[in-house]
């Protein structure tokens, strides 16, 4: 019985080759050419699919890079701002400073020349 199956099986494709044959015989030259052109087009496309995914993906790592040069800029920006803000602040204490004593030395003087003044009058009674 196994024989037997084989031979149906091996006829059974035989068939089906000979009805693809047919029907092969029966499409134009041109409609198989134009099938063909099809064929290797889609293959194109796909390597054109490929280079475009690989441009794509190298413009993406130079994006990186060019990121990751503005953050580290943009960190050392951030510290030059951070030290002229301390800076500046430390600008405003010593200007504070310089006014209070300012304030004080001024007032020191107008003391000391009502002072004078009244030791030049001499004393008033």
């Amino acid at each position: 019985m196994g024989e037997s199956s084989c031979k149906i099986s091996l006829e059974c494709h035989e068939e089906q080759i000979n009805e693809i044959l047919n029907h092969m015989d029966e499409l134009s030259l041109d409609r198989i050419e134009h099938i063909k052109d099809k064929i290797e087009g889609l293959g194109k496309g796909r390597v054109i699919i490929q280079q475009d995914f690989d441009n794509i993906e190298a413009e993406l790592q130079k994006a990186h890079a060019r990121i990751a040069k503005l953050q580290r800029k943009q960190m050392g920006n951030n510290n030059k701002i951070a030290l002229a803000r301390f800076r500046i602040a430390n600008l405003e204490k010593i200007i504070k400073e310089i006014q209070v004593r300012h304030q004080a030395d001024k007032e020191s003087l107008l003391n000391a020349i009502y002072e004078l003044k009244n030791i030049q009058e001499g004393p008033s009674d």
